[in-house]
């Protein structure tokens, strides 16, 4: 639209311009044709050099709104609103201090004077806003979220990582009601599933496209997955963009990556990790409670078998090596927390 627009403004004044260069010399005496045929010329001639050069910076001009227009949309609602209060202020400011400066002579320097008075004086009220954009929002939205959630305020939006969308749980987690807010995808974060689905390694290039698939199925839902322009070139690993990019916008990072929590839990990010919520989920088994399963393997010491929960709870069966294959009653001794997840240890119910 805005090229179009440009092109439009452009060719009008070129006809503009050429009907008036039409009046600078007697062409009708000098090449010889009648005068409506040199006004018709040089109306075509200004209005297709119009054209071009419209094309030409309508394209720029649209590049340069849509930048503007994704970064907009990477801001949280604080950032916009202490940017947009920011720039006010420095306008209100530079308002002030360029009145003394209009009876500066001669005039083109009290004009220029005061347009460098306006530039700085936006430029600092937009990047002290900018910075103090965090404790902005927590001022307003304090009261109001705290009433809501005793817990304290939550971010608007989350921003999914490689690995939660690899996973895909999170699809169903949204649909339940479990994600609150708007579900965000930093472009950098879906170049890295692009780069994996490209990738020659079979084993990576499944994950890469079991991801691709996922967000591309969702896009069609009511859950879909926003993606959006943000980066920190300056961060060489998506992680580290991922972190930053979260504590710039006091969002809350969704992954299932240990490593990526334990950094952003160190850098006061906010962060949900789907393995720990799974964890947390599972039921909890007491010593001497019966538990009726299937005992489908014989397991490392002699005479035990190996069976598993519905939630893949690995639970060991002391003497359960003579009924592998076969389902039996079970009665649980201990329940053992690794970083692999709850193995539970039991042995056959007496008469089963």
């Amino acid at each position: 639209m805005i090229t179009q627009l440009t092109r439009f403004m452009f060719a009008t004044a070129g006809a503009l311009a050429g009907l008036a260069a039409k009046n600078l010399v007697d062409w009708t005496s000098t090449i010889g044709y009648p005068e409506y045929f040199v006004i018709i010329l040089f109306v075509i001639l200004g209005c297709a050099v119009g054209f071009i050069v419209g094309g030409i910076i309508g394209r720029e001009l649209q590049r340069g709104y849509d930048m503007l227009e994704s970064y907009i949309r990477g801001l949280a609602t604080p950032d916009l609103t202490a940017i947009t209060v920011g720039m006010i202020v420095g306008l209100i400011f530079a308002v002030l201090v360029s009145t003394p400066l209009r009876l500066i002579k001669p005039d083109v320097l009290a004009f220029w004077a005061t347009v460098a008075v306006y530039v700085v004086c936006v430029y600092l009220g937009v990047k002290i806003a900018h910075v103090k954009a965090p404790d902005f929002g927590r001022l307003f939205t304090r009261g109001r979220a705290t009433a809501r959630l005793p817990g304290g305020p939550t971010s608007a939006f989350k921003l999914l990582d490689t690995s939660t969308v690899i996973d895909g749980r999170f699809a169903e987690m949204a649909r339940a009601g479990f994600l609150e807010g708007t579900l965000r995808l930093p472009r950098f974060v879906l170049a890295e599933l692009q780069t994996l689905s490209d990738s020659a390694d079979d084993g990576k290039r499944a994950r890469g496209r079991r991801g691709l698939d996922l967000l591309a199925t969702l896009q069609g839902s009511s859950r879909g997955v926003e993606v959006f322009e943000a980066d920190h070139p300056e961060v060489p690993d998506v992680d580290g963009k991922l972190v930053r990019l979260a504590a710039d916008l006091g969002a809350t990072i969704v992954t299932t990556d240990y490593n990526l929590t334990q950094v952003a839990r160190v850098q006061g990010v906010t962060v949900l990790n789907i393995n720990e919520l799974a964890a947390a989920l599972r039921p909890s088994h007491l010593p001497g409670e019966v538990i009726h399963i299937d005992i489908s393997r014989d397991g490392k010491e002699a005479d035990q078998g190996v069976g598993y929960l519905e939630d893949g709870t690995m639970v060991v069966v002391q003497g359960g090596r003579e009924r592998v294959g076969a389902e039996a009653d079970v009665v649980v001794t201990s329940v053992l927390q690794t970083s692999a997840g709850r193995m539970v240890f039991s042995k056959l119910r007496a008469g089963a």
